[in-house]
């Protein structure tokens, strides 16, 4: 039975399939999922540890023997793309670039012909810090060799976007973020290099009764702090090559708790690939920790923070967090909170 037709599928899971029925007159071959992700600890593009959380990129697609792309958005009613798969120069969107990049680099390796309908829902906003190019390209990932082939493991096809997708703009640690989103989930972290995932521990924040708060300005400060200088940044990412390999001790012996506090400890590291979100996030960070929070840090390029807190800490977090905004002038934040994500690959009810 199809998706569309399960009543027990998850809601957006039938108005992706049925919303792409009635804009490309035909139904979906499938149906694919891929999470958003954080890191946890390292450094941008080299060691570190990554969590898929549970939000998803959902995406409807059917195959196309024509070579070209079609590509639509729940999110964007308004817009949509048509470009041939193997053309260049055609103007794209900010938010499809993701999506037609790793078309076209999958689409070189089966030559001429092959195209697809895509259609797709994103669960986040674009501000929230989490990059989107992350699930973006993942799932388009999944849907096209599914649809097309070649058919390869979460692990082959990772090395095989790091070999042919430029990185994303969006993110400075788009690679590592998208292994953990194809690699990742179902109660795990992912340890990650330079050139992969090397591993995985546990981090089941559902069964340890904690969550993963992400806060969301609705506008940016006044005025951004500073990045860190050179020099504190070299010492920043030095320190937190070994806070990672720490972190995932903690998880291998299943001290979460002590774990997600280290993720502080990155805060203050001032790592590089952040500029000035660190000394921009400071007094949310401070704030959630104060209210019972384990751990919080930058979510990662913007003025997000993702804090990991026991269920129930959640109300003195956000009573504090939207403290700290008022006493900025800031309207209170958004606050969404979300367990760990799933596993990337076709959905299921």
């Amino acid at each position: 039975m199809a998706l569309v037709d399960r009543r027990d599928a998850a809601p957006v899971l039938r108005v992706v399939p049925f919303s792409f029925a009635q804009a490309f007159g035909h139904a979906p071959a499938g149906v694919w999922t891929a999470p958003y992700a954080v890191r946890l600890a390292g450094v941008p593009g080299r060691e570190g540890i990554i969590v898929p959380v549970g939000a998803n990129v959902v995406m409807a697609a059917a195959p196309r023997t024509d070579g070209i792309l079609r590509i639509g958005s729940l999110d964007r009613p308004l817009e949509s793309v048509e470009v041939p798969v193997h053309g260049t120069g055609h103007h794209v969107p900010g938010w499809a670039a993701p999506i037609v990049e790793t078309a076209h680099a999958l689409a070189r390796l089966g030559g001429p012909g092959p195209g697809a309908d895509l259609l797709l829902h994103a669960d986040l906003p674009d501000d929230t810090g989490l990059a989107p190019s992350v699930p973006l390209s993942g799932a388009t990932a999944l849907a096209w060799t599914a649809l097309h082939g070649p058919r390869l493991t979460a692990l082959t096809l990772d090395a095989l976007l790091r070999n042919t997708v430029d990185p994303p703009h969006d993110t400075a640690d788009g690679n590592a973020l998208r292994s953990a989103a194809l690699c990742g989930g179902d109660g795990h972290a992912l340890l990650v290099g330079s050139a992969g995932p090397v591993g995985e521990q546990p981090c089941d924040l559902a069964a340890a009764e904690l969550r993963m708060m992400l806060i969301v300005p609705r506008e940016q400060p006044p005025a951004r702090g500073a990045a860190a200088s050179v020099a504190a940044s070299l010492r920043g990412a030095r320190d937190e090559v070994r806070r990672a390999g720490r972190m995932a001790a903690l998880l291998r012996d299943g001290r979460m708790a002590e774990a997600l506090a280290l993720v502080t400890a990155t805060q203050r590291a001032r790592v590089p690939g952040y500029g000035g979100s660190w000394a921009d996030t400071d007094p949310v960070v401070a704030a959630a920790c104060r209210a019972g929070a384990f751990g919080a840090r930058a979510a990662g390029g913007g003025t997000a923070v993702a804090a990991f807190l026991p269920v129930a800490a959640a109300a003195r977090v956000r009573t504090a967090v939207a403290a700290v905004f008022r006493g900025q002038g800031r309207p209170v934040p958004r606050f969404l909170t979300m367990v760990g994500g799933a596993v990337a690959g076709p959905a299921h009810a």
